[in-house]
């Protein structure tokens, strides 16, 4: 089941269109305002949240439960560039897309990733943080804990976007053992998810 907060109407009749040639949605249900986001998190299992970042607000307490429930949150950008405050608020998105490149198709690719545990982004976006947290001036100099081994070997493979089956099929080991090899990354890294687990690690020199 999809809910979508998408205010202006132009991408909302495209989001619609796209959602609804989509076989892995079942449901969706469009929200006009944060009220109605509430009440259908309130009574409904809800697997994905997609949100125009203009709406966005990441520590809003309805969003933060929401991430305790566990859906996903997929933010629609209305450029490539990502903001600080949405990387490093404690709700940080797990997947993006763009305005500009709103398509059926990607909606689909992106809804496939974050079923799969992916984390979807167009290239666009990867190469504006990149670009950005290769600039001197975003670096933030963090200390961080050593990682062992493994976890240097899992580290790379998130940034290629693998789910943990893929990184488990990869470096020929359990689904279980990733997730808590990914979860100490998290920790050692101070990320909430991946996607910000991964921009951490570039700007402290951890993968190129």
């Amino acid at each position: 089941m999809v809910t979508t907060l998408v205010r202006n109407g132009f991408l909302q009749l495209g989001l619609r269109a796209a959602l609804s040639t989509t076989p892995l949605v079942r449901e969706v249900r469009h929200c006009g305002d944060w009220g109605e986001v509430e009440d259908t998190l309130g009574t409904s299992q809800v697997d994905v949240l997609f949100l125009h970042e203009k709406d966005y607000v990441p520590d809003r307490g309805a969003l933060l439960d929401a991430r305790r429930r566990r859906p996903k949150v997929l933010l629609l950008l209305s450029s490539t560039d990502v903001s600080e405050e949405v990387l490093a608020g404690p709700a940080v998105p797990d997947g993006f897309l763009v305005e500009s490149e709103l398509t059926a198709t990607a909606v689909e690719d992106a809804l496939q990733g974050i079923v799969a545990g992916e984390v979807p982004m167009p290239t666009s976006v990867t190469r504006a943080l990149l670009h950005r947290v290769r600039d001197p001036e975003q670096q933030r100099g963090r200390r961080l804990g050593s990682l062992t081994g493994r976890e240097s070997e899992v580290l790379p493979l998130l940034a290629e976007g693998l789910s943990n089956k893929q990184i488990a099929r990869r470096l020929g080991i359990s689904s279980h053992g990733v997730k808590r090899i990914v979860a100490s990354l998290l920790l050692k890294l101070g990320a909430p998810n991946r996607t910000a687990a991964v921009v951490t690690a570039i700007q402290n020199g951890l993968i190129a």
